[in-house]
Protein backbone atom coordinates (compact mmCIF):
# COMPACT_ATOMS: atom_id res chain seq x y z
CA UNK A 1 0.00 0.00 0.00
CA UNK A 2 3.10 2.24 0.67
CA UNK A 3 4.09 2.50 -2.73
CA UNK A 4 0.74 3.49 -3.41
CA UNK A 5 0.02 6.28 -1.46
CA UNK A 6 3.74 7.63 -2.72
CA UNK A 7 1.60 8.89 -5.79
CA UNK A 8 -1.18 10.41 -4.20
CA UNK A 9 0.33 14.02 -3.68
CA UNK A 10 0.15 13.94 -7.75
CA UNK A 11 -4.14 14.03 -7.98
CA UNK A 12 -5.15 17.61 -7.20
CA UNK A 13 -6.71 18.10 -3.96
CA UNK A 14 -10.17 17.37 -4.30
CA UNK A 15 -9.67 13.57 -5.65
CA UNK A 16 -6.93 13.17 -3.27
CA UNK A 17 -8.90 13.54 -0.41
CA UNK A 18 -11.12 10.37 -1.71
CA UNK A 19 -8.06 8.66 -1.16
CA UNK A 20 -6.97 10.30 2.17
CA UNK A 21 -10.27 9.88 4.02
CA UNK A 22 -9.99 7.45 7.17
CA UNK A 23 -13.39 7.14 7.96
CA UNK A 24 -16.63 6.31 5.41
CA UNK A 25 -18.07 9.53 6.81
CA UNK A 26 -15.25 11.74 5.93
CA UNK A 27 -15.26 9.65 2.62
CA UNK A 28 -18.65 10.53 1.52
CA UNK A 29 -17.82 14.13 2.39
CA UNK A 30 -15.05 14.42 0.08
CA UNK A 31 -17.53 13.26 -2.75
CA UNK A 32 -20.03 15.15 -1.65
CA UNK A 33 -17.82 18.61 -1.26
CA UNK A 34 -16.88 17.74 -4.82
CA UNK A 35 -19.92 16.64 -6.79
CA UNK A 36 -20.74 19.92 -8.09
CA UNK A 37 -17.09 20.58 -9.43
CA UNK A 38 -16.48 16.73 -10.54
CA UNK A 39 -16.88 16.37 -14.07
CA UNK A 40 -15.47 20.09 -14.65
CA UNK A 41 -12.56 19.09 -12.68
CA UNK A 42 -11.86 15.66 -13.44
CA UNK A 43 -12.29 15.83 -17.40
CA UNK A 44 -12.01 18.89 -18.39
CA UNK A 45 -9.35 19.83 -15.97
CA UNK A 46 -7.60 16.79 -15.60
CA UNK A 47 -8.34 15.36 -18.49
CA UNK A 48 -9.00 11.66 -17.41
CA UNK A 49 -9.12 8.75 -19.30
CA UNK A 50 -10.45 5.67 -17.78
CA UNK A 51 -14.87 6.37 -18.25
CA UNK A 52 -14.14 6.36 -21.95
CA UNK A 53 -11.58 3.47 -22.20
CA UNK A 54 -13.44 1.25 -19.81
CA UNK A 55 -16.73 1.91 -21.46
CA UNK A 56 -15.05 1.07 -25.29
CA UNK A 57 -13.51 -2.40 -23.92
CA UNK A 58 -16.91 -3.27 -22.68
CA UNK A 59 -18.15 -2.79 -26.02
CA UNK A 60 -15.85 -4.84 -27.28
CA UNK A 61 -16.50 -7.91 -25.36
CA UNK A 62 -20.45 -7.53 -24.88
CA UNK A 63 -22.40 -9.42 -27.55
CA UNK A 64 -25.50 -7.19 -27.91
CA UNK A 65 -25.28 -3.81 -26.67
CA UNK A 66 -28.50 -2.62 -26.85
CA UNK A 67 -30.37 -5.34 -24.89
CA UNK A 68 -26.98 -6.31 -22.07
CA UNK A 69 -27.73 -5.76 -18.61
CA UNK A 70 -24.81 -3.83 -17.24
CA UNK A 71 -23.93 -2.44 -13.51
CA UNK A 72 -21.91 0.49 -13.43
CA UNK A 73 -20.27 -0.17 -10.03
CA UNK A 74 -19.32 3.12 -8.35
CA UNK A 75 -21.06 5.31 -11.14
CA UNK A 76 -20.38 8.47 -9.42
CA UNK A 77 -21.83 11.49 -11.54
CA UNK A 78 -22.04 9.04 -14.74
CA UNK A 79 -19.50 9.98 -16.86
CA UNK A 80 -19.06 5.98 -17.77
CA UNK A 81 -22.90 5.94 -18.21
CA UNK A 82 -22.55 8.69 -20.89
CA UNK A 83 -20.06 6.79 -22.91
CA UNK A 84 -22.00 3.37 -22.96
CA UNK A 85 -24.89 5.21 -24.08
CA UNK A 86 -22.93 6.36 -26.81
CA UNK A 87 -22.09 2.88 -28.05
CA UNK A 88 -25.83 2.44 -27.95
CA UNK A 89 -25.60 0.61 -24.07
CA UNK A 90 -28.97 1.22 -23.64
CA UNK A 91 -30.33 -1.12 -20.23
CA UNK A 92 -27.46 -0.27 -17.12
CA UNK A 93 -27.82 0.71 -13.48
CA UNK A 94 -25.97 2.75 -11.55
CA UNK A 95 -24.96 2.20 -8.31
CA UNK A 96 -22.97 4.69 -5.64
CA UNK A 97 -22.31 5.05 -2.00
CA UNK A 98 -22.80 9.27 -2.68
CA UNK A 99 -25.93 10.39 -3.39
CA UNK A 100 -24.56 14.06 -4.52
CA UNK A 101 -22.54 12.31 -7.11
CA UNK A 102 -25.89 10.26 -8.52
CA UNK A 103 -27.92 13.85 -8.14
CA UNK A 104 -25.51 14.30 -10.42
CA UNK A 105 -25.90 11.46 -12.85
CA UNK A 106 -29.71 11.76 -12.76
CA UNK A 107 -29.30 15.06 -14.84
CA UNK A 108 -27.64 13.24 -17.88
CA UNK A 109 -30.67 10.20 -18.64
CA UNK A 110 -27.84 7.95 -19.15
CA UNK A 111 -28.96 5.04 -17.05
CA UNK A 112 -32.17 2.71 -16.65
CA UNK A 113 -32.20 2.94 -12.67
CA UNK A 114 -29.56 4.72 -10.31
CA UNK A 115 -29.37 3.52 -6.81
CA UNK A 116 -27.81 4.85 -3.46
CA UNK A 117 -26.43 1.48 -1.80
CA UNK A 118 -23.59 -0.15 -0.61
CA UNK A 119 -21.51 -1.90 -2.92
CA UNK A 120 -20.38 -4.50 -0.47
CA UNK A 121 -23.82 -5.73 0.09
CA UNK A 122 -24.16 -9.29 -1.74
CA UNK A 123 -28.19 -9.32 -1.65
CA UNK A 124 -28.03 -5.91 -3.73
CA UNK A 125 -28.94 -7.11 -6.57
CA UNK A 126 -30.84 -10.67 -7.37
CA UNK A 127 -28.03 -13.80 -8.43
CA UNK A 128 -27.07 -14.14 -12.04
CA UNK A 129 -29.56 -11.07 -12.86
CA UNK A 130 -26.29 -9.36 -14.60
CA UNK A 131 -24.44 -9.40 -18.43
CA UNK A 132 -21.86 -7.17 -17.70
CA UNK A 133 -20.26 -5.05 -14.91
CA UNK A 134 -18.06 -2.07 -15.62
CA UNK A 135 -15.61 -0.12 -12.84
CA UNK A 136 -14.14 2.83 -13.12
CA UNK A 137 -12.56 4.30 -9.97
CA UNK A 138 -13.82 2.12 -7.71
CA UNK A 139 -11.29 -0.64 -7.37
CA UNK A 140 -8.77 1.97 -5.14
CA UNK A 141 -7.70 2.59 -1.81
CA UNK A 142 -10.77 3.45 0.64
CA UNK A 143 -13.27 1.75 -2.27
CA UNK A 144 -13.00 -1.93 -2.68
CA UNK A 145 -9.70 -3.76 -2.89
CA UNK A 146 -10.77 -6.88 -1.18
CA UNK A 147 -11.91 -10.40 -2.90
CA UNK A 148 -14.81 -10.65 -1.05
CA UNK A 149 -16.42 -7.80 -2.50
CA UNK A 150 -15.40 -8.92 -6.04
CA UNK A 151 -16.80 -12.26 -5.06
CA UNK A 152 -20.16 -10.69 -4.22
CA UNK A 153 -20.08 -8.60 -7.75
CA UNK A 154 -19.80 -12.03 -9.58
CA UNK A 155 -22.96 -13.37 -8.00
CA UNK A 156 -24.72 -10.78 -9.69
CA UNK A 157 -23.29 -12.15 -13.15
CA UNK A 158 -25.15 -15.08 -15.49
CA UNK A 159 -22.75 -17.36 -16.54
CA UNK A 160 -20.49 -16.08 -19.36
CA UNK A 161 -20.80 -12.49 -18.11
CA UNK A 162 -17.75 -10.05 -18.98
CA UNK A 163 -16.09 -8.18 -15.35
CA UNK A 164 -14.40 -5.07 -17.18
CA UNK A 165 -12.48 -2.52 -14.76
CA UNK A 166 -10.35 0.33 -14.87
CA UNK A 167 -7.20 0.05 -12.39
CA UNK A 168 -4.27 2.62 -11.58
CA UNK A 169 -0.93 1.01 -12.07
CA UNK A 170 0.53 1.85 -8.96
CA UNK A 171 -3.02 0.30 -7.07
CA UNK A 172 -2.08 -2.60 -8.92
CA UNK A 173 1.34 -2.80 -8.05
CA UNK A 174 0.39 -2.39 -4.69
CA UNK A 175 -0.89 -6.00 -4.36
CA UNK A 176 -4.10 -5.87 -3.33
CA UNK A 177 -6.78 -5.79 -6.07
CA UNK A 178 -4.04 -7.60 -7.99
CA UNK A 179 -4.25 -10.14 -5.48
CA UNK A 180 -7.70 -10.75 -5.85
CA UNK A 181 -8.12 -10.79 -8.85
CA UNK A 182 -5.53 -13.55 -9.74
CA UNK A 183 -6.47 -15.58 -6.88
CA UNK A 184 -10.07 -15.97 -8.83
CA UNK A 185 -8.51 -16.70 -11.96
CA UNK A 186 -6.24 -19.42 -10.24
CA UNK A 187 -9.72 -20.93 -8.89
CA UNK A 188 -10.94 -20.69 -12.55
CA UNK A 189 -13.59 -18.46 -11.25
CA UNK A 190 -13.04 -16.23 -14.62
CA UNK A 191 -10.50 -15.68 -16.85
CA UNK A 192 -8.58 -12.66 -18.46
CA UNK A 193 -9.95 -11.57 -21.55
CA UNK A 194 -7.67 -8.07 -22.56
CA UNK A 195 -5.71 -6.23 -20.65
CA UNK A 196 -5.09 -2.98 -22.17
CA UNK A 197 -1.93 -1.42 -22.28
CA UNK A 198 -0.80 1.52 -19.48
CA UNK A 199 -2.11 5.06 -20.61
CA UNK A 200 -2.39 8.73 -18.77
CA UNK A 201 -4.70 8.51 -16.29
CA UNK A 202 -5.01 12.11 -15.81
CA UNK A 203 -2.85 13.40 -18.57
CA UNK A 204 -3.04 17.27 -18.35
CA UNK A 205 -1.94 17.06 -14.23
CA UNK A 206 0.54 14.10 -13.52
CA UNK A 207 1.74 10.63 -14.94
CA UNK A 208 0.47 8.75 -13.23
CA UNK A 209 -1.12 5.76 -15.38
CA UNK A 210 -3.91 2.76 -15.60
CA UNK A 211 -5.01 -0.40 -17.58
CA UNK A 212 -8.63 -1.50 -18.34
CA UNK A 213 -8.20 -5.34 -17.46
CA UNK A 214 -11.37 -7.58 -18.83
CA UNK A 215 -12.34 -11.24 -17.86
CA UNK A 216 -15.29 -13.26 -18.37
CA UNK A 217 -16.64 -15.11 -15.78
CA UNK A 218 -17.21 -19.08 -16.12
Amino acid sequence: MRSARRLLSQLPAPWEATYAAKTRSELLAAYAAWAPTYDADSVDAFGYAAPRAAAEALARHVADVESAAVLDAGAGTGQVGEHLAQLNFTNVVGVDLSEPMLDVARQKGCYRRLLCADLSDPHMLPPASLDAIVCVGTLTPNHVEDGATLRAWLGWLRPGGIFCASIRDDFWSAGAIAGACRRLEEEGTWSLLEETSSRPYTPLVNDVAFAVRTWRVT
